[in-house]
């Protein structure tokens, strides 16, 4: 999965979720994203996701 596909998944799940964007949903969202896409590194999860926030 690109680096532009996974920053919009989890812009698209924050988006759901209701809350605003802040630091501690770092780790749900890791959890989140590792649990769906099995096959992504979640090094790669982890620097996308700490570039959104």
């Amino acid at each position: 999965m690109s680096d532009i596909q996974l920053k919009s998944e989890i812009e698209h799940i924050i988006k759901k979720s209701g809350y605003s964007k802040s630091e501690k949903m770092l780790c749900s969202i890791l959890r989140i994203i590792s649990m769906r896409y099995k096959d992504v590194p979640l090094e790669q999860v982890f620097k996308v996701t700490k570039s959104i926030f």
